[in-house]
């Protein structure tokens, strides 16, 4: 699935396209939390309020730069706060 046709599909609230994009991005950003976090529970927990993050705005995204830069930028802001 392109990136274009995941941002699509989350923007529809759909599961596929999702899962998708957590699937293609998450074992990149669970490195990204683990530089932040104690311990793995600390850096899954940070992964998955990362990820809330990213499905609930989405909608942001411009399409200018990369999609992982702006998904690594949400992560690492979330592991700051």
């Amino acid at each position: 699935m392109t990136e274009e046709l995941m941002i699509a599909g989350c923007l529809k609230n759909n599961a596929s396209a999702q899962e998708a994009l957590y699937n293609r991005f998450s074992p990149r950003m669970l490195s990204v939390c683990y530089r932040f976090a104690k311990n793995r529970e600390d850096a899954e927990d940070m992964l998955q309020e990362g990820f809330i993050k990213v499905f609930d705005n989405i909608g942001k995204f411009k399409m200018e730069g990369s999609l992982e830069g702006w998904v690594r930028r949400i992560m690492v802001n979330n592991a700051i706060n």
